[in-house]
């Protein structure tokens, strides 16, 4: 068998991030007298200067999403009142912050649970993409001007890293992102259960499992697949894989439409097309996360509708990444470590499809590319 040096691809990678500064013309809520004196932006939307209107001891006004979401605030002294709608669910709550900044606490102390929900019914109805529930007791992100933060994970070919590094900075330029969006791809590992009977015979080999993964994502499986059986007896070829993971922070506001960008690009496919491979098929799917979820959630895992495999995480993400990522900025040297990745990518593709090919022609007795 023909050997080579193994691929290598660079661990954490850096997207462009999509700045957009907000307005905050006074900061005490009391120094308010006109629309020109209100944040551009406020938790939901943007601000519809026409919403205001002087009341008495204070003032109110409206900021408005494109998707309908809603954020108006009361201001009446002492006491003022926040009323939220996202998708349609409302929630009011009272305020006793002086200053614009403070509503970052209020964020805090507002449960996105059932605004997340929504959107994953809208979601996972459209794209292969998994929403996890933001549970009652777990911990809330977010600030002020911009409201709730999510996260959003998907397994990404290593040879279309430049092509999604591109998409980021064309996103700079989409007046319809209004709100900040950061990303990274980091080398990750999963691991995925393919069910025995329930997927395409391919998938119940181990040469055959390991092809599919590399076709995909162009990276080496982490261990050859093994056929194991759960306690009820079903059997399950185990798939331990390496790739590069996009991890994105977004706010809830936002995720919609940053998941119809990375589908109208090809990076998360739809929902329900019964294809093979990415971006189409379960273990290829994006998930969107409460924030926090990539660092905090151990061991997550899911089951396709169909219960044909269970994809498996230990961790989404790594929070030393946020660290080491400060050694790998500049256009430039990103551009170069991508297209290193893409080498690697065409290397491993081509190193695999050799084995088999040898381990084909092995098992039939004739060196491998002999007619047969």
């Amino acid at each position: 068998m023909t050997t080579s040096a193994a691929p290598t691809f660079p661990k954490l990678l850096q997207m462009p991030a999509i700045e957009r500064p907000v307005n905050v013309p006074v900061a005490d809520l009391a120094d308010v007298k006109s629309a020109a004196d209100l944040p551009s932006r406020l938790l939901l939307g943007d601000l519809v200067a026409a919403s205001f209107k002087p009341v008495k001891k204070g003032w109110t006004a409206d900021w408005r999403d494109a998707d309908g979401h809603l954020a108006r605030f009361r201001y009446a002294g002492g006491l003022s009142s926040l009323e939220l709608s996202f998708a349609g669910d409302e929630t009011v709550t009272l305020v006793s912050a002086s200053r614009f900044g403070d509503l970052g606490a209020s964020v805090q102390g507002i449960h996105p649970g059932a605004w997340l929900a929504r959107l994953g019914e809208r979601l996972e109805a459209m794209y292969n993409l998994r929403v996890f529930p933001h549970r009652e007791d777990d911990a809330v992100g977010g600030d002020f001007p911009d409201g709730h933060l999510v996260s959003l994970v998907l397994p990404v070919p290593a040879d279309r890293l430049m092509a999604l590094f591109d998409l980021h900075k064309a996103l700079r330029e989409d007046a319809a992102i209004r709100t900040p969006v950061d990303a990274y791809l980091r080398y990750a590992f999963s691991t995925v259960n393919y069910v025995e009977g329930r997927c395409h015979p391919m998938l119940a080999h181990p040469a055959g499992l390991v092809l599919h993964h590399v076709n995909a994502l162009g990276t080496p499986a982490a261990e050859m697949p093994v056929r194991e059986l759960d306690p009820q007896g079903v059997a399950a070829w185990t798939l331990q894989r390496g790739h590069y993971l996009y991890v994105a922070h977004c706010r809830l506001r936002e995720a919609a439409r940053l998941v119809e960008r990375l589908a109208a690009a090809g990076f998360i496919g739809a929902a329900d097309t019964g294809k093979e491979g990415w971006p189409y098929a379960p273990e290829f799917g994006a998930a969107l996360l409460p924030f926090g979820y990539e660092y905090a959630a151990a061991n997550a895992w899911w089951f396709d509708k169909a219960g044909s495999r269970r994809i498996f995480y230990a961790r989404f993400a790594d929070a030393d990444d946020r660290q080491a990522l400060g050694g790998h900025s500049g256009d430039i040297w990103l551009k170069a470590l991508i297209r290193d990745a893409a080498k690697a990518a065409d290397q491993c593709r081509v190193e695999t499809a050799r084995a088999f090919a040898e381990g084909m022609a092995e098992a039939a007795g004739k060196p491998a590319g002999q007619a047969h």
